[in-house]
């Protein structure tokens, strides 16, 4: 299981530029995934990368709460 996610800021022609990198599945391999979202000193730029690790990070602990109430649930069964 890999879990994560983040930003990193790349300079492209001299400009910094904005992106959110975060892990998917892809065909059955887990991948990490960069995926632009703007200038670096872009407002809206930083709100989107704060609004998207926010939400990633949402779904992962529901994820993994789920993941350790199974794993309770069978080794109590066991």
């Amino acid at each position: 299981m890999m879990l994560g996610c983040g930003y990193c800021e790349k300079t492209v022609h001299g400009r910094p530029y904005l992106y959110f990198w975060h892990y998917e599945t892809r065909g059955g391999r887990r991948e990490q995934v960069e995926e632009y979202i703007g200038p670096a000193r872009s407002p809206r730029a930083r709100d989107e990368v704060s609004r998207r690790v926010t939400a990633y990070v949402d779904r992962a602990q529901g994820e993994m709460t789920a993941f350790l109430r199974e794993t309770r649930a069978r080794m109590a069964s066991a």
